[in-house]
């Protein structure tokens, strides 16, 4: 009877507080084990009080048990469900070679990190979702550590450099490399290295067997997911992100999302080239996210491998793209197991909209283009 006096209650405050514009309208209600909330949402997160002329920002909540860390979107019960799980990250080739590649388009989310040559590599990480192709899969670099280990993940690799994975492990990252089959395959059409693949949900049996556990609750998500973009500028339907001389990647906006284009000086043409991916049963389709994140940091060379590595702790720069709008500021964190707290030029902080992310671990020697 509780609920049901909610939400009369707050079908009364809309009939009376709003106008008679057919702006679609949604009634959440929120439960948690001591109280019950109500909140209203609107496809724009914004409610106009013409009495006073005043915009009023929806809230927004993050609920561990229940949404994605890596979308802020909520689940299907069905999904959720079936946590605890622990959050996998598998290095993914992105050489010329390795195109197209798959399941990175039922990755939870994707980072993308400068490697040698100015080349990139890609982190697809899966805690809901899962993939039975995806690859090729390749060895780790010392940047991985620093973005898996704020979800409590495993990396997943072909190998890595003398004495690089002994150091990630000391980080608090498991790492598993190469298995046998099933769960990882080299397939017969493509070339050593570029042709090794897996099973995410056979990985994670795997994981699983050698007690790399991660209970409830968690993980969080890498920055604050929300609903209030009012202060972002309507200047992003083409984004441009030049990782070096070497590899440029164009985000282009169509119907609410960013599809991707790549150029790399491996390629034959100097022109933009749509970036797909491929299924097992060989359809294609190119690669797309309703949401980008650029993640600037100083370029150094590891230590122990002498391999280019982006700082992901201290304070950079970032910009933040979704649906043509854009907003940059400065992200800061303070060690590898925390998460992003992103901030605007004002100093306030920065609300992501809950959706698909790409985020980009870029250098700051890096470009970033954006126009309409």
């Amino acid at each position: 009877m509780k609920k049901i006096s909610i939400i009369l209650l707050v079908l009364i405050f809309i009939s009376c507080g709003t106008s008679s514009d057919d702006s679609e309208t949604t009634i959440t209600i929120l439960e948690t084990s001591d109280e019950t909330t109500t909140s209203i949402q609107n496809s724009e997160a914004v409610v106009e009080d013409d009495s006073e002329n005043v915009n009023t920002v929806i809230g927004y909540e993050f609920d561990v048990d229940k949404m994605s860390p890596f979308t802020g979107l909520e689940l299907p019960a069905e999904t959720w469900l079936k946590r605890p799980r622990r959050a996998i990250a598998f290095k993914i080739d992105n050489n010329i070679n390795a195109r197209p590649q798959s399941g990175l388009q039922e990755a939870d989310a994707v980072h993308e990190i400068l490697v040698e040559g100015g080349m990139t590599r890609f982190l697809a990480f899966y805690l809901d979702n899962s993939s039975k192709y995806l690859g090729p899969i390749r060895s780790a670099r010392p940047t991985d550590p620093t973005m898996v280990r704020p979800y409590g993940g495993t990396l997943v690799v072909s190998g890595a450099t003398d004495g690089l994975i002994p150091s990630i492990r000391e980080l608090g990252v498991p790492v598993l490399e190469e298995q046998s089959l099933p769960t990882m395959f080299r397939i017969t059409t493509r070339k050593a290295p570029h042709n090794l693949y897996a099973d995410t949900e056979l990985v994670r049996e795997k994981i699983n067997d050698k007690g790399f556990y991660f209970l409830q609750p968690g993980p969080q998500p890498l920055y604050s997911f929300g609903l209030d973009q009012s202060t972002w500028t309507s200047d992003a339907n083409r984004v441009t992100v030049k990782y070096s001389e070497f590899t440029t990647v164009i985000w282009k906006l169509d119907d609410g999302k960013y599809s991707r284009f790549i150029i790399d000086s491996y390629s034959d043409s100097n022109e933009a080239a749509a970036h797909n991916f491929i299924t097992q049963e060989g359809n294609t389709d190119i690669l797309t996210t309703e949401t980008i994140v650029v993640l600037q940091g100083a370029l150094y060379k590891d230590a122990a491998t002498t391999l280019p590595s982006v700082l992901t702790v201290g304070v950079g720069k970032v910009y933040v793209f979704n649906n043509g709008k854009s907003i940059e500021g400065t992200w800061r964190r303070g060690d590898i197991n925390e998460s992003f707290v992103l901030s605007d030029n004002q100093g306030n902080l920065i609300q992501v909209p809950p959706s698909s992310q790409w985020v980009h671990i870029l250098p700051n020697e890096g470009e970033i283009t954006v126009n309409n």
